[in-house]
């Protein structure tokens, strides 16, 4: 089996292969694994939020966006003619019903994959800087909180555990917040959220993949697929040929890597930044659990003795840039949410980065049997690919063995 990709569903996806006893290899086209996307993500693995980002309100988010530059959820003007389809497609998804059908889809997964990432945790004693407290969701708006807290009981029947609170219970929870305490109209403290490294976590995951038989190429781009009689039997690279069935977990690259199948994945990059400061110098001070600002799509995550601010989504193609700008803005929330934080930290040795997130026009993940034999996908997993990486792992492992997987995979079927 060749697994495509090395970030953390691609390693995840191997890992799980290698369990079950299926030969694999995995192909990185980089010199190092999880060097993209599973870089410098937000470090939350969050079943509590499994809504797709094409909810009812964003018709009218992404069209404002178009003359506001400093929308957390912003289109650019450029890419408009190269997703007009997909972007159909995305709105169509966005209807409550369809919204709501895929929040349900996305927190079975996460749910399920945050209980097999702790069974992996726990077995291979994998070290990634994680901790269990929670997160924290804050609003500023009383009708966004009541809207959030509609969204978790509908997700309670299935089991989402809340907490719904006000500004004092905010602090209770995160001490840290009490000089944004006034500010806060509401908050959701979600218990079984988890947070870490998603590249140690990757890179620990790998090194016991190996152990168990897995094989890992670097610098090894795939040129193309290699079909036969209407069934995948290997790829082409710049080394050479390699032969065996083929998983494609390549996130934004995947469409591309199909399109010569006539094989259509409705996957575009949503980008998104991050900064990542030290933080051992607050000491006593230091926040305990991820703090996520739901007007803005910005988090606040401790990571060890760093703290990464991340957020934003942003429809710019595949657009690596980092512009000053929008790295301020994620300074401005932090300021916000810990003034008396940020003088503390030296931002000038910051670290700042930018991922292109894969998302789905549904905004759910595509996993299992493609439409041509001898072709599997774990792709499109958008802003939850950490979360839903082991699970979606084990999910795909199952289907290619034959067994029976641990929950209905029908929702992430390519021909849902």
């Amino acid at each position: 089996m060749i697994v495509i990709g090395g970030g953390v569903i691609g390693v995840a996806t191997l890992s799980a292969l290698c369990a079950k006893g299926v030969p694999a290899v995995l192909l990185e086209a980089n010199d190092d694994l999880a060097l993209e996307t599973s870089f410098a993500n937000g470090g939350m693995m969050t079943p509590s939020q499994p809504e797709p980002w094409n909810s009812p309100s964003a018709f009218a988010h992404l069209l404002s966006s178009l003359f506001q530059p400093n929308s957390a959820m912003r289109i650019h003007w450029r890419v408009l003619p190269g997703i007009m389809g997909w972007g159909l497609r995305f709105l169509q998804n966005s209807v409550p019903a369809a919204a709501r059908k895929s929040a349900e889809a996305n927190f079975v997964l996460a749910g399920y994959s945050l209980n097999c990432a702790k069974n992996l945790t726990q077995q291979y004693q994998l070290q990634y800087d994680q901790g269990c407290n929670g997160s924290l969701k804050v609003f500023s708006s009383k009708y966004e909180f009541a809207k959030s807290i509609n969204m978790a009981q509908e997700l309670q029947d299935l089991g989402l555990r809340f907490d719904a609170m006000d500004g004092a219970g905010a602090v209770t929870v995160e001490p840290q917040l009490q000089h944004a305490r006034k500010q806060i109209a509401g908050a959701i403290y979600y218990p079984d959220d988890c947070m870490g490294d998603a590249r140690k976590f990757t890179l620990a995951l790998a090194e016991h993949a190996k152990a168990s038989g897995g094989q890992i190429k670097l610098q090894s781009k795939v040129t193309g697929l290699i079909r036969e009689n209407n069934r995948i039997i290997g790829v082409d690279t710049a080394s050479g040929p390699i032969f065996g069935e083929v998983v494609v977990c390549a996130g934004i690259s995947a469409p591309d890597l199909l399109r010569p199948l006539d094989l259509p994945l409705p996957i575009k990059p949503v980008k998104g930044y991050s900064i990542t400061v030290d933080a051992s110098a607050l000491s006593g001070q230091m926040p305990m659990l991820p703090v996520v600002d739901e007007a803005r799509h910005i988090a606040i995550t401790p990571i060890a003795k760093r703290l990464r601010v991340v957020g934003m989504a942003e429809f710019a193609g595949v657009d690596h840039e980092l512009p000053a700008k929008r790295l301020h803005l994620l300074r401005g929330v932090f300021d916000t949410i810990y003034p008396h934080l940020s003088s503390h930290l030296d931002w000038q040795a910051a670290s700042p980065w930018t991922g292109l997130r894969p998302m789905n026009c549904d905004g759910v993940p595509i996993i299992g049997r493609s439409p041509v034999n001898g072709l599997w996908l774990n792709c499109g997993h958008g802003h939850l690919g950490w979360t839903m990486a082991a699970g979606s792992a084990a999910l795909l492992a199952d289907m290619i063995i034959g067994a029976r997987p641990a929950i209905d995979c029908s929702a992430y079927a390519y021909n849902r």
